[in-house]
C-alpha cells in the first residue's frame, strides 16, 4: 500500500465518499484513476495553507489529513456524478471518483507537508512543490511518499 498521488481537497472527514477536482484538472483525474484502479496504492489528502476562512478548516489547514483509495465506478454513474459545490453552491469542482477512506487520524497526528518537503527538497522548496497542485492531483515523489507512508503506519 503506496502513497502515490497528492490531491488538494478544502475539508476531509472519515466519511469522505468521492475526490473532485476542477474542469481543467479532469485528465489529471483520470490518469489517476488509470494509474490506481485494481491496487492498494492511496492518495493523499492535503488541506492547503492558504486555504479560505469560509471552508472552515481549522487546525487541517497545511496538513496531510489522510489517505483514499479509489474504488471503481459503480454501474450507470459517471464522473461528474461525484462533485463538490463550493460554499457559494457553484460547482468549482465539477468530476470527481468515488474513493474509501484508508487513513482519517485525529488531525493534530497529521503531518505538515511544508515540514516533509523542507526535510527531502529542502527550504524554499515549498512554494514551487505545491504550485503544481493547481492543475489537481499530482504524483508524489519517492521521498515524500515514503515518508507519508511511516507517518501514517505509526499512526495504526
Amino acid at each position: 500500500m503506496a502513497f502515490r498521488y497528492l490531491e488538494p481537497m478544502y475539508g476531509f472527514s472519515a466519511e469522505q465518499t468521492h475526490v473532485a477536482v476542477s474542469d481543467g484538472a479532469q485528465k489529471k483525474l483520470l490518469q489517476m484513476a488509470d494509474a490506481l484502479l485494481g491496487t492498494d496504492d492511496l492518495i493523499a489528502i492535503y488541506i492547503p495553507e492558504g486555504t479560505e476562512e469560509v471552508y472552515q478548516v481549522g487546525n487541517m489547514r497545511g496538513r496531510v489529513v489522510g489517505a483514499v483509495r479509489l474504488i471503481d465506478m459503480p454501474p450507470g454513474n459517471e464522473i461528474e456524478d461525484y462533485y463538490f459545490e463550493d460554499w457559494d453552491g457553484t460547482r468549482r469542482w465539477p468530476v470527481g471518483w468515488p474513493c474509501a477512506v484508508v487513513y482519517a487520524p485525529p488531525v493534530q497526528d497529521c503531518p505538515t507537508l511544508r515540514t516533509l518537503v523542507d526535510q527531502y527538497h529542502g527550504r524554499n522548496s515549498f512554494q514551487p512543490y505545491v504550485a503544481r497542485l493547481q492543475y489537481g492531483p499530482v504524483e508524489l515523489d519517492p521521498p515524500v511518499a515514503k515518508a507519508l507512508e511511516a507517518w501514517f503506519d505509526r499512526l495504526n
